[in-house]
């Protein structure tokens, strides 16, 4: 990874584009934690790795260029969710409100499974996010901690608030389908 950060800094564009694929993946997760339409999230990492071609030299030390990326993409989810928020008519939001795919598939999955992301979204976006670069991108505490500048303890402290609101919420959904 830090040969192909060294490439990259060094303006090499097949070194970008294969550190875009190795990470997309992630990026896409991440996103999705802020934002829901895929149209947004797809802009959000669309411009975040505008961003970063075009500043990588700016990093001094490459042990932190995948976190300066998500910071930067953490970042550009926050400003289109704050445009789409202010920007939302009282027709979008009816329309929001009405979706019936979600109606659907819920009554379909309801003798199978949970619907997991129903439960992630009872969470709030702090918590959401951390739940996502801790178990689906693999950052320790610390490291969460330095992407979201934040306190060590306070990641903990939303960690294990969200787990424990996940696994309440599944028992009463367990027990509501009895």
């Amino acid at each position: 990874m830090k040969e192909l950060i060294k490439k990259i800094q060094q303006g090499d564009e097949q070194a970008f584009k294969q550190l875009t694929q190795s990470i997309e993946h992630d990026l896409y997760r991440i996103a999705k934690t802020r934002l829901k339409d895929d149209d947004d999230i797809k802009d959000a990492i669309q411009n975040t790795m505008m961003y970063v071609y075009r500043h990588a030299k700016k990093v001094k030390n490459q042990e932190y260029f995948k976190t300066w990326m998500i910071r930067i993409l953490i970042n550009e989810c926050n400003k289109i969710y704050n445009l789409n928020k202010k920007n939302k008519t009282l027709f979008d939001k009816l329309i929001i409100n009405t979706d019936f795919n979600t109606y659907d598939t819920s009554i379909q999955n309801t003798n199978d499974k949970i619907n997991f992301e129903t439960l992630i979204n009872s969470l709030s976006y702090e918590e959401r996010l951390v739940l996502t670069l801790h178990f689906n991108s693999r950052y320790s505490c610390s490291q969460i901690a330095k992407i979201l500048n934040i306190n060590v303890n306070t990641v903990k402290s939303r960690l294990t608030r969200s787990v424990n609101k996940l696994r309440k919420d599944y028992k009463e959904v367990k027990f509501n389908e009895k």
